[in-house]
């Protein structure tokens, strides 16, 4: 496997990673202060809800990527394998993280100025679902120091 080869199977992996952790814990919060039926949340809930709804949008957009350029066939899903290909699905990828990024940064600092709801009913056994899904976003926005790691050479 070429290096631009591994560098598109670890982009898709780690990308669709993260999408899917920010909406996983998105829709958990959400779950949670729901659960809580207090009128006070109403703007973190709104806040929470156009979140996810934007991160379920990015998630479609990388499918769609996915099917169009990572993935040879539909039928297959196997990996684009020839040079053009991977380089095309690795400019396109390129895009669309760009034209995402900019929204990423805007939910980050939606969420981050909204009041927090109360500690105590975001707190989960494993740590505060508050904090776990800024720092979920801040992953995605932040994806790009990825993507310098994984390929210092671009």
């Amino acid at each position: 496997m070429t290096a631009a080869n591994q560098l598109l199977w670890r982009v898709n992996n780690e990308y669709r990673k993260r999408l899917s952790q920010a909406q996983t814990l998105l829709n958990l919060l959400e779950q949670l202060l729901l659960m809580q039926d207090d009128a006070s949340q109403e703007h973190a809930l709104a806040v929470l809800n156009y979140a996810r709804e934007q991160i379920e949008a990015m998630t479609e957009e990388h499918r769609q990527w996915r099917y169009t350029y990572y993935y040879d066939s539909a039928e297959t899903k196997r990996m684009v394998q020839d040079d053009r290909a991977v380089n095309q699905a690795l400019s396109r990828f390129r895009r669309m993280r760009a034209h995402q990024e900019r929204r990423l940064s805007d939910l980050y600092t939606l969420i981050f100025d909204v009041p927090r709801p109360d500690p105590n009913l975001t707190r989960v056994p494993n740590g505060d679902l508050w904090m776990m899904a800024r720092y979920a976003i801040h992953d995605l926005v932040t994806f790009d120091s990825f993507l310098s790691q994984a390929n210092p050479v671009t």
